[in-house]
């Protein structure tokens, strides 16, 4: 990797882990906070999927903001750093940069995690996770 330059290799291989991690979220469509309280195996399922999810977005968007030379001392900023560059627009990058204290929560506990959040993240934060993937890759190779 040369410096002020993305390695786009880095970059393609988070995306496909973020795609795959995805796919498999997707075969549990339509969950409920109730069906994540009495499944616990699907709790973690979908809690471990979105922890995937949202860390590979969360790697992506360090990588390029380093690169760039952008500061990052946390990961939401990361998120806000790609709005600079134009790699994702300014609406986009306000609502996504929650993907990281939602992480956090999932990594390391900071609060019991609320399945109605868990399920809300699952329902909308899909959607999200599939156009930070669109507008990086068009960044990428635009």
């Amino acid at each position: 990797m040369s410096p002020g330059r993305p390695d786009p290799a880095v970059v393609h291989r988070h995306l496909a882990a973020l795609r795959s991690a995805l796919a498999n979220l997707r075969r549990h469509d339509g969950i409920s906070p109730d069906t994540l309280s009495s499944d616990p195996d699907l709790r973690w399922i979908v809690e471990r999927g979105l922890q995937l999810c949202a860390q590979n977005a969360l790697d992506i968007a360090t990588h390029l903001a380093s690169t760039l030379g952008l500061d990052t001392p946390d990961y939401a900023s990361a998120i806000d750093r790609l709005v600079e560059p134009e790699v994702l627009p300014t609406e986009f990058g306000a609502r996504f940069r929650a993907i990281a204290d939602f992480r956090n929560i999932l990594v390391h506990g900071y609060l019991e995690v609320d399945l109605d959040m868990v399920a809300s993240a699952f329902d909308r934060g899909l959607e999200d996770f599939d156009e930070f993937a669109r507008r990086v890759e068009h960044w990428l190779t635009g």
